[in-house]
């Protein structure tokens, strides 16, 4: 995390500060006191970089929904800045909201250059993950993330409602009768169409 900072700071930032502080808060497990210094980074920052540092912090706090939200800012508003690193942190957050197919893509990309401990653990999980990616998800567990979604549009959270109908869209796929497909696909344009994002 320090390394990632140390590469993603402008010497006009005025946000070094922080994004510093946050950082080895990060390391020294602190993720509490380390979200306090990425928000205040995240505020006053000119670009979308600590965001990315917000979102990887949230995930840390199981904070999984807050922590999609934010990583969708960031790459609505810095995609420069993602990385195998916050790819890695993505599909966390992802695998938490039991969103398994967008934790798969994720770890698929996950490479080398996140260094070679999380590469491991990216394989690792994404060798967990493969059976039930490829297993035939119930009715009921497709209605849940339909739920789920319609929840965040009420929120006013259209990324995450997207990422939620996503992952119903993967599963009715995979059925021969694609239960419900159609509403997740016309419910994802609605979510995407509102893309509302909730203030940190």
């Amino acid at each position: 995390m320090l390394f990632l900072v140390s590469a993603s700071v402008r010497a006009d930032s005025g946000h070094d500060a922080h994004l510093f502080a946050g950082a080895q808060h990060f390391q020294a497990g602190r993720f509490t006191e380390a979200l306090v210094e990425f928000r205040v980074a995240e505020r006053i920052a000119t670009d979308g970089a600590p965001t990315w540092y917000v979102a990887a912090t949230l995930v840390k706090l199981k904070r999984p929904d807050e922590a999609l939200s934010a990583f969708a800012r960031a790459e609505a508003t810095d995609p420069s800045d993602r990385d195998g690193l916050f790819d890695y942190y993505h599909a966390l957050a992802c695998y938490d909201a039991r969103l398994y197919h967008c934790a798969d893509r994720l770890l698929a990309i996950v490479g080398d250059g996140a260094g070679p401990r999380i590469a491991g653990q990216a394989r690792k999980i994404r060798g967990d993950l493969a059976a039930l990616v490829t297993s035939m998800a119930p009715p009921a567990t497709i209605d849940w993330y339909h739920a789920r979604g319609q929840a965040a549009l009420r929120a006013g959270d259209g990324a995450l409602a997207a990422a939620y109908f996503e992952e119903a869209i993967a599963w009715a796929a995979a059925r021969s009768d694609a239960y419900r497909l159609e509403g997740a696909t016309e419910a994802r344009a609605r979510a995407k169409a509102t893309h509302v994002e909730p203030k940190p």
